[in-house]
Order: C-alpha cells, then sequence, then structure tokens
C-alpha cells in the first residue's frame, strides 16, 4: 500500500462518515437550500478528492517506509486542540484563541515573543470580529464578559 493511496483511502472514509451523519439535516433545495445542503457539498468534494489522489498515487512511497519522525508533536496539538475544545466555554472564545496560539506559535514553534502576541491578540479580536459581530455568529464569552 502506498502512502499516497492511503491517504486518499482515510479522505474518501471521512467524507463518507460526513455523508452519514449529514442525513439527520434536510438537504433543501437548489433555490432554498436547507442546513445539510453545503455540508454535503463538502462531503462529495472530500470524497472526490480522495478518490482522485488515491488514484494517482501509484509513485508515492509504500506506507511501511515512511518514518514517524513527528508524532510526538502532532499528539501534542491534538492534545492543544482537545484542551481547546473545553476550555472555549469556559474562558470564551478570544481568549482560548490567544491561549492556543500562544502554545502553538510561542511554545512548539519557538517563536519569538512580541510576533506571537502581535499574531495571537491580533488574529484572537479580528476573527471574532469577523465571525461574530459581521457574520452575527454567536461565539462564547469569558465570565467577565471578554
Amino acid at each position: 500500500m502506498r502512502s499516497d493511496r492511503f491517504s486518499g483511502l482515510l479522505l474518501l472514509a471521512l467524507a463518507c462518515y460526513m455523508v452519514w451523519e449529514n442525513r439527520a439535516y434536510p438537504i433543501g433545495t437548489l433555490q432554498e437550500p436547507g442546513p445539510g445542503y453545503v455540508p454535503l457539498l463538502l462531503a462529495v468534494f472530500l470524497g472526490l478528492t480522495g478518490v482522485l489522489i488515491a488514484l494517482r498515487g501509484g509513485k508515492s512511497a509504500p506506507l511501511a517506509s515512511i518514518r514517524w519522525t513527528e508524532t510526538k508533536r502532532a499528539v501534542v496539538i491534538l492534545a492543544a486542540c482537545g484542551v481547546a475544545v473545553f476550555a472555549l466555554e469556559r474562558i470564551g472564545y478570544r481568549l482560548t484563541v490567544i491561549a492556543l496560539l500562544v502554545f502553538f506559535l510561542g511554545v512548539i514553534e519557538r517563536r519569538r515573543p512580541l510576533p506571537v502576541a502581535l499574531v495571537s491578540l491580533g488574529f484572537a479580536f479580528a476573527s471574532y470580529y469577523v465571525i461574530g459581530d459581521l457574520l452575527r455568529v454567536p461565539l462564547p464569552r469569558s465570565p467577565w464578559g471578554f
């Protein structure tokens, strides 16, 4: 099994799971799409991409020959994202995003403190403004109203 074929098949499996879970939402019509319309389109696109990757992946390295040198780093990033899921409702969107970006950029990537602080603060506040204020999607606030 080649690595690209394996990755393509995993994407296809994820797309099938997304379609299966999306069946609970009405799709609607092209003129009046329902809440399941866009997730279904994304799942179909992901599935087609997975099929293309699997079909065209004949020249990639065999899966058994891949060295997993970044496994520890990937586990730490996944754990940080899991912590962020639980922190989101408790400390709010902006503080969670700031803490997550400071951890990713400052601790994992070891960047300088000033750029880390500027990027973290800027992204947290700009994304909250776009998503929460302009698009009017309710995002969790901290207990202090922040």
